[in-house]
């Protein structure tokens, strides 16, 4: 027992000794974003995280803050993040290899702190973000101090941006040289509408990517021969980038030579002296540059048998030549052009011939009809015969080398105001003399020709107008226009008509002869007459118009009018012949009219009419005229003496009239309901508007309306049905009307007809029994002015009828019922045909 009781005190003093210190860590410490149990929890203060965005963007940076609530003396904090990098710690921070934990650096007094946050790539999803702070008294324990922690989350913003596209990526020129930019082409599509921005040019050179060039064009200085181009184009909207797309792969090719100088070891020897050349020449890709070909030209043709020669020999130079000598390089792969050199001019002793005297025929105010002559002395000192002549035309003092040696000089290559001067020189064989030029001379004015004219007409008749035509040209392409007209008649001028292009048809008489004479200006000389051959005014044919009348029917003759002319007064017979619905009516042969006891409407009635002068005939004229249609006349009677409610009416269309025909049909409407034929009978309970419609053979309509307003009629009241015991039954009632008849009708069958208000009846059965009254006059059966009752028939002792009695008195019930019931079923109905 003391032994227990002794360890038990020996552990109690330990635990009362004090404990040794346990510090904070103050140069940070990782994996606390929890908390540590060396501090106490919080105590009136929290951690804060600032600057995270609600949502953040792949790839953007973001400056975070971290501090805590209150005023502590000092602190410390780690922060833990589950994506991206953190970076950029300031000054008392300190961030893992890793980049995904932050925490303090030892700096007392610090209790903030600041760092960068790169969130992760697309698609990474949310991020968490767990923050631990310690709040210390900077006692150097852990006493007294405490921490606090805060967490969150940071969803990926998704951007609903479409990325671009390229495409057509091409890199020209496709065959490059050294000399050679190359420029990238494609097409930018992006489904959004969004404009090109920020997009990526990678060149690759033999499949390297350049980082130093990324424009769309590729300068040439960056290129050598033999090298192999291509170029990724990755699209940007600005905001996302597309997928890149690479150009086909182009080979820089070699680069052609070029001469850059060529010179002549004399520009003007004589015949005596050899002339060589010397050049210089370069290269693009520093390739050796050798001659490759060289020809000496002899006024710019090339001398086959001087080819790739280096002199040119005097024995091949005559005084005056003019020579040159044109070379080209290669680099062993390709040529260069031509390149040209100052031309040689050979001189000579010889003394040159001379020309003077240079004249021009004609020499005074030539026209663009003329052709243009020269004429020149020529003479040579030594006395050496001429053997070569050079004439240069000049136009305006431009040389016209088209024109070179032809004299004269064709009218043809003049114009109006052109100034022309010849210039001559001659040659002796070995020299050539002085160029001489002739006196200028100016090209004047031609006068336009006249070159067809003639006189026309649409008839050459005293019909229509006569016509002058003519076609004129001008040598100087001027527009020519009429100067003078004078016509003739029959070899006379006529005043009238002076200086026209026509003469009018009320001028002309059959038999007279007809020309004209005409001249044309073209605003500075005026043609030569021209005269027009004759034309003979010949017999003009009669003419007939016809108008119909403006207001025609069957009632009526047809009489159009004719209006009959003939200009040359001649009589006139008209032939015609007339035609009723294509067929013609022999009996109306040559008459003016159809009389109208031939006439019905709708007929289509032609008339052909040809007009005679006994010389000539009109044309043929065919006239057609339908006969009109007159429109029916409606009328509406009302044959019932009164409109009374729910009581029939009997309305007639016999007052309806068709001046041209004898058929019409009828058509009523009211109420929505129809009826046909010239009689109807209605039954109205409010007032109503009746439509009648006449329609005639031939289509046409007309419509009369009437407006009925029914008003109560006359009816029965207090009608009673008495049975009495020898089985009579004594019916009575009271008529609010004029004096009328009844009928008396049992179970709807008539039983009998009175004048008076009383009616007794013998029924033939017991049972209940219907009694109808129905009042009517010569007009109507009353519908509404009727009354029914209702009666208990008892029979007793009554003698069963025979079978004739029987028989005869049901078929006379069954008749006056049926004559009853029709006006009735008519009316119900809403009428039909009389």
């Amino acid at each position: 027992m003391g032994k227990p009781v002794a360890i038990l005190l020996t552990l109690l003093l330990l635990a009362l000794l004090p404990s040794g210190a346990v510090h904070a860590k103050e140069d940070g410490i990782y994996n606390r974003s929890n908390g540590c149990s060396c501090h106490g929890s919080s105590s009136g203060f929290s951690a804060q995280l600032t600057g995270l965005p609600s949502a953040y963007t792949p790839g953007t940076s973001y400056t975070l803050g971290v501090s805590m609530a209150g005023s502590p003396a000092t602190g410390g904090f780690n922060l833990e993040v589950s994506k991206g990098t953190l970076s950029n710690p300031d000054a008392n921070t300190q961030v893992a290899s890793n980049g995904l934990q932050a925490t303090h650096d030892f700096s007392p007094g610090t209790t903030s702190w600041s760092l960068d946050w790169t969130a992760p790539p697309a698609g990474s999803g949310a991020t968490q973000f767990d923050l631990a702070v310690v709040s210390a008294n900077n006692n150097g324990f852990s006493s007294g101090d405490s921490y606090a922690t805060t967490s969150m989350s940071v969803s990926e913003a998704v951007s609903t941006n479409n990325p671009p596209e390229v495409s057509d990526v091409v890199l020209t020129p496709a065959q490059p040289t050294t000399l050679d930019a190359l420029t990238v082409t494609y097409t930018y599509g992006d489904d959004d509408g969004d404009g090109e921005s920020g997009t990526v040019f990678a060149w690759h050179r033999n499949g390297v990517v350049q980082t130093a060039h990324t424009a769309a064009t590729l300068p040439a200085s960056a290129t050598n021969r033999g090298e192999t181009w291509f170029v990724s184009v990755t699209p940007s909207d600005g905001v996302d980038a597309g997928t890149a797309v690479n150009s086909a792969t182009v080979t820089v090719l070699n680069s052609a030579p070029a001469v850059t100088d060529l010179e002549v070891s004399d520009e003007a020897p004589d015949t005596t002296d050899d002339v060589s050349f010397t050049f210089a020449s370069n290269d693009p890709d520093g390739d050796t540059v050798l001659l490759s070909e060289s020809r000496w030209r002899l006024d710019g043709t090339p001398q086959a048998s001087l080819h790739n020669t280096s002199t040119l020999p005097a024995l091949a130079t005559r005084p005056g030549d003019v020579w040159d000598v044109q070379v080209r390089v290669s680099d062993g792969e390709d040529v260069s052009a031509w390149f040209t050199s100052a031309p040689v001019m050979i001189g000579s002793t010889n003394q040159a011939p001379a020309v003077t005297n240079i004249t021009v025929s004609p020499s005074q105010n030539p026209t663009t009809d003329d052709a243009i002559a020269v004429s020149w002395t020529e003479s040579d000192p030594e006395g050496d015969a001429i053997v070569e002549t050079e004439l240069v035309w000049t136009r305006n003092g431009d040389i016209q080398p088209e024109l070179d040696n032809l004299n004269p000089l064709p009218a043809e290559y003049t114009a109006k105001g052109d100034i022309w001067q010849a210039s001559v020189r001659i040659s002796d064989g070995l020299a050539w003399s002085q160029p001489q030029t002739g006196p200028a001379i100016t090209v004047t004015n031609a006068p336009p020709v006249v070159v067809e004219a003639k006189v026309e007409s649409a008839s050459f008749s005293a019909l229509h107008d006569l016509h002058l035509n003519f076609t004129a040209e001008d040598p100087d392409s001027d527009e020519p226009s009429v100067e003078t007209v004078t016509w003739y008649m029959d070899g006379e001028a006529q005043s009238a008509g002076s200086g026209a292009l026509l003469m009018e048809a009320s001028r002309l008489q059959r038999g007279q002869s007809w020309y004209a004479v005409v001249t044309v200006t073209d605003g500075t000389d005026a043609s030569t007459e021209f005269t027009t051959p004759s034309v003979l005014i010949l017999n003009a044919p009669p003419s007939v118009a016809l108008t119909w009348p403006t207001a025609s029917s069957s009632l009526v003759d047809l009489l159009p009018t004719l209006t009959v002319s003939d200009v040359d007064e001649d009589e006139v017979l008209l032939a015609l012949s007339w035609f009723k619905n294509g067929f013609r009516d022999a009996s109306l042969e040559n008459a003016t009219g159809v009389p109208a006891d031939k006439l019905a409407p709708g007929q289509v009635w032609s008339v052909v009419i040809q007009a005679t002068d006994g010389q000539s005939t009109s044309e043929v004229q065919e006239h057609t005229h339908v006969v009109a249609n007159l429109a029916p006349t409606a009328a509406v009677d009302v044959r019932s003496t009164q409109v009374w409610s729910g009581e029939t009416t009997v309305l007639s269309a016999e007052g309806s009239t068709d001046a041209d025909g004898t058929f019409l049909s009828y058509r009523w409407l009211w109420g929505g309901q129809s009826a046909t034929g010239v009689v109807v009978a209605l039954v109205l309970d409010a007032p109503e508007t009746v439509t009648l419609t006449v329609t005639d053979a031939n289509g046409a309509t007309d419509t009369a309306t009437i407006d009925l307003e029914p008003v109560n009629g006359p009816f029965i009241s207090q009608l009673e049905a008495i049975p009495r015991s020898n089985g009579e039954v004594d019916l009575a009632w009271s008529w609010n009307g004029d004096a009328t008849s009844f009928n008396v009708l049992r179970n709807g069958v008539l039983v009998g007809q009175t004048d008076s208000t009383r009616f007794t009846d013998l029924p033939l059965m017991s049972g209940p029994t219907v009694y109808s009254v129905q009042p009517f006059n010569e007009e109507r059966v009353f519908i509404a002015g009727s009354d029914s009752i209702d009666a208990e028939v008892v029979l007793t002792g009554v003698e069963e009828p025979s079978p004739s009695d029987v028989g005869g008195f049901v078929l006379g019930g069954v008749l006056l019922l049926a004559l009853a019931l029709m006006p009735m079923v008519t009316l119900r109905k809403g009428g039909e045909e009389a």
